[in-house]
């Protein structure tokens, strides 16, 4: 079930109404929030609380929690009341609210259950220092710059991307990360903390820089898909760094030059490694390849492309990045796509030096998926289906399935408008999609909607 905020006020609190209505309000406009100010976290038609957060206030629907103990606020949810958040949306949290620092993010996605995460890319400020994360599924993740220490850490998450920046020396406090497959430490660091990354299960890919002097305990165990170079800068490597877990299996591949810290510990540990000849020429990128040669996207998403350099010793690693039509998709420098229009376009990547080996995604751009919402009509036999206008859209097909998974069939073909009334079964799940046609005719369509059914005398959203 979809998860909401209800926002409840006593009349002593009314005068806060404004900024929770109002989600880009000024924070220099919005009352001190009190114990009174609540968010409840809920399903959809249901009287089971999620969670509750008080002293809680919305600006550019982002959830800040203020905590008198701190005098400052920390991040706790984000805010998809009144609409869903498109795929691949950016949020970058404010750093000061009300005149008061945002220290802190605690998302707790089992207790929470925010699915629409899946759908965000988040940047934290850099006054953020206390972070906690768990049960998580954004789509990626930039950390505050220089952090050092991270006192709650980010665990038990799915993430496909975490951005640590540059002028960060000390890594650790990130484990049991799924869907993440590549991690690029900035040149800063300088220590890999115990249980970094621990229990990953999808990392293929490490690059740990020159200048890192030390793994700590238990920092890749439990990553069986990773091949990972430790450079010979590294002298300290600490116990079970590598080895299995309970859950999954030991490291894939190690490289090493011969004679480093991290030959003799592989060879002492049983573990399988390769010698590295450190040879300048060696460290050039042979070859490049992608996660997947084909996605698709709606207007106005952003996704960043997930692509594999090898060997993964390779130290000129860089690669560069282009569009063959911009105006339906654009590509920046560090290989964030912007779907801007219908249409298609085909993505170059290509290594800057060693083999400079070219690989291409193709990019098809469409409309995005309705919201669709229903509701019974008054003394009325009927039911009024509504949904929200999809940029690029030129109609709609509402269709309906006897099951939630089955298969749908097209009733409905609307244009011109987002609300249609009819006389609705209420034994059969609805959805709803937007189309559009190229100029050489050919259809394309938006991903379906999630479900509306009726249950109780209630439509429901799935």
């Amino acid at each position: 079930m979809k998860k909401k905020f209800l926002k409840l006020f006593t009349s002593v609190a009314m005068l806060a109404l404004v900024f929770c209505l109002h989600q880009n309000v000024r924070a220099e406009d919005i009352a001190q929030p009190t114990e009174k100010d609540v968010y409840i976290h809920h399903d959809d038609g249901e009287d089971y609380v999620a969670n509750r957060y008080e002293r809680a206030i919305v600006v550019d629907r982002v959830v800040y929690q203020y905590l008198p103990e701190k005098d400052s606020y920390r991040i706790v949810a984000f805010d998809d009341n009144d609409e869903e958040f498109p795929e691949g949306i950016t949020f970058k949290p404010r750093s000061e609210v009300r005149g008061k620092p945002v220290t802190g993010i605690y998302i707790d996605g089992e207790e929470d259950g925010p699915s629409y995460l899946t759908r965000l890319n988040l940047v934290l400020p850099d006054s953020v220092k206390d972070i906690e994360i768990s049960g998580a599924s954004f789509g990626s993740i930039t950390l505050p710059k220089f952090l050092t220490v991270t006192p709650g850490g980010i665990f038990e998450s799915d993430f496909e991307q975490i951005i640590i920046p540059e002028g960060t020396t000390n890594v650790r406090g990130i484990n049991d990360i799924w869907k993440l497959r590549k991690m690029e430490l900035p040149s800063s660091t300088k220590k890999i903390g115990k249980y970094f990354l621990r229990n990953s299960s999808d990392l293929r890919t490490v690059y740990i820089p020159e200048g890192v002097t030390e793994i700590g305990a238990e920092a890749f165990s439990g990553c069986p898909k990773l091949e990972i170079y430790i450079p010979a800068s590294v002298k300290k490597i600490g116990k079970n760094a590598f080895k299995k877990t309970d859950q999954y299996g030991q490291v894939k591949m190690i490289y090493c030059a011969n004679n480093s810290a991290a030959h003799k510990y592989a060879k002492k540990n049983h573990l399988p490694y390769t010698i590295v000849d450190p040879v300048k020429t060696s460290y050039k990128a042979t070859d490049l390849s992608l996660s997947t040669k084909r996605i698709s996207m709606p207007i106005g998403a952003k996704k960043r492309v997930l692509y594999q350099v090898t060997p993964v010793y390779a130290a000129k690693r860089n690669v560069k990045f282009s569009s063959s039509n911009s105006k339906v998709v654009s590509v920046n420098a560090k290989g964030m796509l912007t779907a801007k229009k219908n249409g298609k376009a085909t993505i170059t990547v290509q290594l800057k030096s060693g083999s400079k080996k070219k690989v291409k995604l193709k990019v098809v751009v469409q409309p995005r998926a309705p919201y669709l919402l229903a509701d019974s009509v008054p003394n009325k036999n009927t039911t009024v289906f509504t949904w929200n206008k999809s940029e690029g859209e030129e109609g709609y097909e509402l269709s309906c399935s006897d099951t939630k998974n089955g298969t749908y069939k097209v009733i409905k073909k609307v244009t011109g408008k987002t609300k249609i009334t009819f006389k609705a079964s209420t034994k059969k799940y609805y959805k709803i999609r937007a189309w559009y046609r190229t100029a050489k005719g050919k259809k394309y369509y938006s991903d379906y909607s999630k479900a509306v059914y009726h249950l109780g005398h209630i439509w429901f959203r799935d």
